[in-house]
C-alpha cells in the first residue's frame, strides 16, 4: 500500500486505526515485538516510497485525569512511538468525552508536554469538537464555551488542527466553510476528510469508489494539508483517494493504471462497485450479490476485499466510534 499511495500521487499516511487498542483505549501498553518490527518496516517503506508516515495517539479520556503517573506513562509511550523510526505525530483527541471542565486547557498541557517529549514531531492535532456537527454535542456532550479559540492560542503556529468540514462526513467542502474555523482558532487546518471512510453504521454497508467532489484547488489557500480517511478496504478505496491529488494538479494517470492493475482494480470491477455507493450490502439483490460475487474471481487484493465484504467481514463495529 505504500508503494501504490506514492503511485498514485499521495504524499502522507497516517496510521491511527481503531482496531489498534496500544493507540487508543490501551494506549499505556507497548505493542507486540511482532508489531513493534512491523510498524519499524512501515516506517521505511513510507521513506523509500518518499510518503511522510505519521502514528495517530488517542490517549483515551487523558485529560480527565492527567496527574504524575499519567504523565509518566504519555511520555514513555512517545518514546516508544519516536523508537519505531522517521515518523511523524498526531495526537487525537477525537471521539471522547468533551464536557469536562477546562476541557482546552487540559488538553493544551499535554500538546506542550508532547512537543517538549518529541520536538521534531511535526505535530497535528485532533480537537475532540472537530467539526461544526451538532452530532458531536450529541454524543460527546455539548462542547465547552470557545472552545476552539482557547484550544488554538495555544497551540504553537508549527501545529496544525484536524478539522471535517461543515459536517462528520462533509458532501462538500469550501474556503468559506473554514475561513471562520480559522479565524477562530488562528490555526492552520489539515482538512481530515471522511471520504471514503466506511466504518460507521450506515456507511459500513456500502463501498465508495467514486472519486471526491465538491472540493477544489482553492482549498490549498487555507489548508496546510488535507487527508483522506480510507475505508476498511484498502485497495478498494485507491480510486477514492488517486482522486486526491488531482484536485490539487497532481498524479500520474500512468502511474495510477499500473497500481490498479496490481491491486486488482479493473474498469469492470469499478463500474459494478461504483453502484455500491447508494446500493447496501443488506439491501442487494440476489441476482446483483451473484454478479458481485463472480467478479471476485481473479488475482488482487481489491477482489479479495470485496469477497469479504460481501460475506459480511467488515459489518459495523459499535465500539469503533468510542473505543
Amino acid at each position: 500500500m505504500m508503494d501504490w499511495l506514492a503511485a498514485v500521487g499521495l504524499e502522507a499516511y497516517l496510521y491511527a486505526p481503531k482496531a489498534d487498542s496500544a493507540l487508543r483505549r490501551n494506549w499505556r501498553e507497548d505493542w507486540s515485538t511482532r508489531h513493534r518490527s512491523h510498524l519499524k518496516n512501515v516506517a521505511s517503506r513510507c521513506a523509500d516510497s518518499g510518503l511522510e508516515f505519521a502514528i495517530g495517539l488517542s490517549p483515551f479520556a487523558l485529560y480527565s485525569d492527567y496527574g504524575a503517573v499519567s504523565r509518566a506513562a504519555l511520555k514513555t509511550k512517545i518514546a516508544r512511538i519516536a523508537d519505531v523510526g522517521d515518523v511523524r505525530l498526531a495526537l487525537l483527541f477525537d471521539d471522547m468525552p468533551g464536557d469536562v471542565p477546562d476541557l482546552a486547557q487540559r488538553q493544551l498541557e499535554i500538546v506542550h508536554d508532547v512537543l517538549a517529549w518529541m520536538p521534531g514531531s511535526g505535530l497535528r492535532v485532533c480537537p475532540t469538537y472537530y467539526s461544526d456537527d451538532p452530532v458531536l454535542d450529541q454524543v460527546f456532550g455539548d462542547r465547552p464555551d470557545a472552545y476552539l479559540r482557547v484550544l488554538g492560542e495555544g497551540l504553537p503556529d508549527t501545529v496544525e488542527l484536524f478539522w471535517t468540514g461543515p459536517q462528520v462526513c462533509s458532501t462538500s467542502v469550501a474556503s468559506t466553510d473554514l475561513e471562520p474555523v480559522i479565524l477562530d482558532s488562528g490555526c492552520s487546518l489539515a482538512l481530515w476528510d471522511n471520504y471514503p471512510v466506511n466504518d460507521s453504521k450506515l456507511r459500513s454497508d456500502h463501498l465508495y469508489l467514486a472519486p471526491l467532489e465538491g472540493r477544489s484547488a482553492d482549498l490549498a489557500n487555507c489548508l496546510g494539508s488535507h487527508w483522506c480517511n480510507a475505508m476498511n478496504q484498502p485497495a478498494l478505496s485507491l480510486p477514492a483517494l488517486a482522486s486526491l491529488p488531482v484536485i490539487y494538479g497532481r498524479g500520474c494517470a500512468a502511474k495510477k493504471a499500473d497500481v490498479y492493475k496490481e491491486a486488482g482494480l479493473d474498469d469492470v470491477l469499478i463500474s459494478h462497485c461504483l453502484r455500491l455507493t447508494t446500493e447496501g450490502l443488506s439491501t442487494i439483490s440476489d441476482e446483483r450479490r451473484s454478479v458481485l460475487q463472480a467478479l471476485t474471481d481473479g488475482p488482487g487484493l481489491a477482489r479479495r476485499e470485496l469477497a469479504a465484504w460481501l460475506a459480511g467481514s467488515y459489518r459495523f463495529d459499535p465500539a469503533c466510534l468510542t473505543d
